[in-house]
């Protein structure tokens, strides 16, 4: 007669256990493959950033070497020191700071006021015209850049910042996406304001724009960022050295000093620095704007 030994402690349990770790562990082997494709992407996109913040503390010598290493062997800021007392840098960087701040505040204001008439207010052809609206989008700004200058010199702004900033009072993308936010707001929300006697700008500061300040700073990053670097139509509306912007002077510096690429980098890293703090204060609300811009009610 023969005794047969169970194993009490593999139940159903147990079991479960087992098949549940196995399946966590195929899973984790599948993603594998696409974790690295995100690493070895992420790695190629930082690592140009990364070479110009060394580059930029390297004299003149070290990168024209045929054999350039990535730290230097002997640090240096004397190009910044060059940069900053070259006559026209600090003038060129607050020329850029004043027209990106001065664009983006006023690009909020008629974007969030605009989106929110087309949201919330019932007009006749309002559909037409919000049509006629995003089909400017399609329209390359090449094709519009003379005869926007024929209108900047028929309001005599020609080698003015100003120009800058009233051809950029209002964005296509801007207006779009605070309708499609403002929809999501609470009809009810805004009827109640109304029946306890608010007035529609009451209304518009007090109820909206704090509701829309997460898509609001997205718009706001998004047109900041686009006036920092614009370099097209300030190339032909700026003729003046005390009035050119940070992209301009580079320009120009690299038509003057061709060979100096210590130069070209140094300043290449002080425009890039200030975008990149900006955006570091502003990246929580800017995920979140991004993430609900595009909601419906």
């Amino acid at each position: 007669m023969s005794i047969t030994t169970v194993d009490v402690t593999k139940g159903p349990a147990q079991t479960y256990r087992v098949a549940n770790r196995k399946s966590r562990i195929l899973k984790v082997l599948h993603q594998v493959p696409a974790y690295a494709l995100l690493t070895i992407l992420s790695v190629l996109a930082v690592a140009p950033f990364i070479f110009l913040v060394f580059s930029a503390f390297k004299p003149y010598q070290e990168l024209i070497d045929p054999f350039p290493t990535l730290l230097p062997k002997h640090w240096s800021v004397a190009t910044f020191s060059e940069i900053f007392t070259r006559r026209g840098f600090p003038l060129a960087m607050w020329n850029t700071v004043w027209v990106a701040a001065a664009v983006t505040a006023v690009q909020a204001l008629t974007a969030s006021a605009t989106g929110y008439v087309f949201a919330k207010y019932r007009f006749p052809l309002k559909e037409l015209l919000f049509k006629i609206i995003l089909a400017t989008m399609m329209i390359p700004f090449v094709v519009i850049m003379i005869p926007l200058y024929v209108q900047v010199a028929e309001l005599k702004l020609v080698d003015n910042l100003w120009a800058l900033v009233v051809i950029s009072l209002w964005s296509t993308f801007g207006i779009f996406t605070m309708r499609s936010f403002c929809e999501s707001i609470p009809t009810e929300l805004i009827e109640a304001a109304r029946i306890d006697g608010a007035g529609e700008f009451w209304i518009y500061s007090r109820v909206v724009m704090p509701l829309a300040l997460a898509p609001l700073t997205t718009i706001s990053v998004f047109t900041f960022l686009g006036q920092w670097d614009n370099f097209l139509f300030p190339s032909v509306i700026i003729n003046s050295m005390d009035k050119q912007t940070l992209p301009l002077f580079l320009n120009g510096l690299r038509s003057i000093y061709w060979t100096r690429y210590d130069l070209w980098i140094t300043g290449s890293l002080l425009t890039v620095l200030p975008v990149l703090v900006a955006y570091a204060f502003s990246q929580r609300t800017f995920v979140r704007g991004a993430q609900t811009s595009g909601l419906k009610g």
